[in-house]
């Protein structure tokens, strides 16, 4: 049988370049060394030329030509005599050999009567296997001419190996080991105690496509590149660095009594405040760090790149700006996710998503004027889901569009069926901003209208403040189509935020609705107080109907209509009700407020 020539040692240090180069490899799946054995097999006219990768108890044929089996046992490979010798290996007639004479590959099938195999030697100096050729008679010696063609055939295979290493394990803006590289490594070191990860990406998702879009790809890349230099300098010895991703990279590091985290991310973290110059230009990054220790609990499939990259983002906002990884704040991201990936789901489900509908009423008359259509979400799993919560998710995705489309549909739907019940009234509907940037708003209610034979000014659209600082100009095209339309147009939550007034005065805009939080801790003569009449008579100075949201007690409702506010929407008038329940309390006439509460009220407000 064959014998081996190195030590454990060595045979250890040249299984990790083994693996290194070759362990994602399949047999045959690469063309252009499927090329090279049937080049070599041409030129030496011999049926059989291998690829044979030496591994821990099999040779393993990564191209191959005329040999069907993909491996074969080690303890009969020709290739793995003599790994570390850097000469071309060849057996004229393995009959006459004695160490190869009653190995089972000669006196059976394939029936090997030549073999001439050259070294696949990597840069570190070991043997990967050998490039071979086999023949079923016997040669003479090879003459210097074919084994040097076989060693430079072989010099091309091991060029190729590294090509691919570096196509699937290197990231070609760095020079780093990538993301897989770095899962390779933590699955082949798991076990190992006093172990750290640490993460770090100098920007968020919105400033890199900021900085991408103002100053090209190419300035996004150095850029990156001087990331990369800072960890370097600043990483301890022995530190492990890799690009992780787009955004950022993360460090493998080796626990010990001297290093400290904290000190190690607060160092971090006052580099990063520093400009990072690419090319001249001095660019602020806006550095977050999540840390991982990685124990033994953390098995060999735990993703451990998305375990610290819930974390990044909380870590950035946070004072120190560098976070331990959290299973809480981790679980908030994989609930998210399962939102997300269950809204299209729920948008064709019979029984997920419903419509509410809150009155609002005029304060002048007590009568219901409109209703706001508000989404609710029964989950199958997680039960009833707050909007607060997914129509943010949806907005930082396209189903925001469809969530916004169903809607709509189902509000025009409900308003001919109550028209057809003798009750016409308007509804109000909330729209993102992305639903304002481009056309298909308009067109899709244009078309629910049609199918349901609904009046244009039946319908209200809200939209928050923030729509109008992503594209003002896009957004104040769009609404001035649905105004011509017959369209109203609504502010939802004014006074919350910024409030420009310039905006106000340029866009077609039928209502304000002030923002519930100024209602909530209203006191006679507190800031809300002066606040509240101040927002009420500029908005009415613009000729727009005001309306005010979370009206929850008489006083709120008297101080409004006194200060002049002509709408009202809230809990003192109506939670939001099922369209059975809205239609009964319609009927039931709760839509009026009773004369001799208006005069108690109006009392009340000279007593103030």
């Amino acid at each position: 049988m064959t014998q081996w020539n190195l030590s454990s040692e060595q045979e250890r240090v040249r299984l990790v370049d083994v693996d290194r180069l070759t362990a994602d490899l399949q047999s045959g799946s690469d063309p252009v060394l499927n090329g090279i054995v049937t080049m070599v097999a041409e030129h030496f006219g011999v049926p059989t030329s291998l690829v044979s990768i030496i591994e821990r108890d099999y040779q393993v044929f990564k191209a191959r030509v005329g040999m069907e089996a993909e491996r074969t046992s080690r303890e009969v490979s020709f290739c793995a005599h003599g790994l570390g010798e850097e000469a071309v290996l060849e057996i004229c007639d393995p009959t006459q050999d004695p160490r190869f004479a009653l190995n089972p590959l000669v006196t059976g099938a394939p029936y090997i009567r030549y073999y001439a195999g050259a070294p696949l030697r990597v840069k570190s100096g070991q043997t990967l296997g050998r490039l071979c050729v086999i023949d079923h008679q016997a040669h003479p010696p090879m003459d210097e001419q074919g084994r040097t063609l076989l060693r430079n055939a072989a010099s091309v295979v091991v060029a190729r190996l590294e090509s691919i290493h570096r196509a699937h394990y290197i990231d070609a803006v760095t020079g780093l080991p990538n993301r897989q590289r770095f899962e390779s490594d933590i699955k082949d070191t798991f076990g190992q105690a006093d172990r750290i990860a640490m993460m770090i990406e100098p920007l968020s998702a919105s400033g890199m496509d900021s900085l991408a879009k103002a100053l090209g790809g190419e300035f996004f890349t150095r850029f990156m590149l001087a990331v990369k230099e800072l960890l370097v300098q600043l990483l301890p010895e022995g530190a492990r660095l890799y690009r992780s991703g787009t955004l950022g990279f993360v460090a493998l590091l080796e626990g010990s009594p001297a290093l400290s985290i904290s000190r190690l991310s607060a160092d971090l973290v006052q580099a990063f405040a520093c400009p990072l110059y690419s090319g001249n230009i001095p660019i602020f990054s806006d550095v977050g760090i999540s840390v991982l220790e990685l124990e033994r609990e953390i098995d060999g499939t735990t993703d451990i790149l998305r375990l610290m990259a819930s974390v990044t983002d909380a870590a950035r906002r946070s004072e120190q700006r560098w976070l331990n990884y959290d299973p809480l704040i981790d679980a908030g991201l994989r609930r998210s996710t399962a939102l997300l990936n269950a809204i299209e789901a729920a948008l064709v489900s019979p029984d997920q998503f419903r419509l509410v509908y809150q009155p609002r009423i005029d304060l002048a008359s007590g009568r219901c004027v409109a209703v706001e259509a508000l989404l609710r979400w029964t989950h199958p799993t997680l039960g009833e889901v707050s909007p607060a919560e997914f129509i943010p998710l949806a907005e930082s995705t396209a189903s925001i569009r469809h969530i916004t489309r169903w809607v709509m549909r189902r509000v025009c739907e409900q308003l001919a069926a109550w028209r057809a019940q003798g009750i016409e009234m308007t509804a109000s509907l909330n729209v993102s901003a992305l639903d304002l940037t481009d056309g298909r708003l308009f067109d899709l209610l244009v078309e629910a209208l049609q199918a349901f034979d609904v009046a244009p000014r039946f319908i209200e659209l809200e939209f928050t403040e923030s729509v109008l600082v992503t594209d003002f100009q896009a957004v104040r095209a769009q609404l001035q189509r649905f105004r011509d339309l017959g369209v109203a147009i609504g502010i939802d939550d004014f006074g919350s935020g910024y409030s420009n007034w310039a905006y106000l005065r340029q866009i077609p805009a039928t209502s304000v609705k002030l923002d519930r939080s100024l209602l909530a801790d209203l006191q006679p003569g507190n800031s809300e107080w002066h606040i509240i009449r101040g927002l009420i008579s500029l908005v009415r100075e613009l000729s727009l109907t005001v309306v005010a949201e979370g009206v929850e007690t008489e006083l709120h409702y008297h101080l409004l209509r006194g200060w002049g506010c002509q709408q009202g929407q809230g809990y003192h008038f109506a939670k939001p009700l099922s369209p059975t329940d809205l239609l009964a309390w319609w009927n039931a006439g709760q839509c009026g407020l009773a004369p001799q509460r208006q005069r108690a009220g109006e009392c009340l407000l000279d007593n103030l």
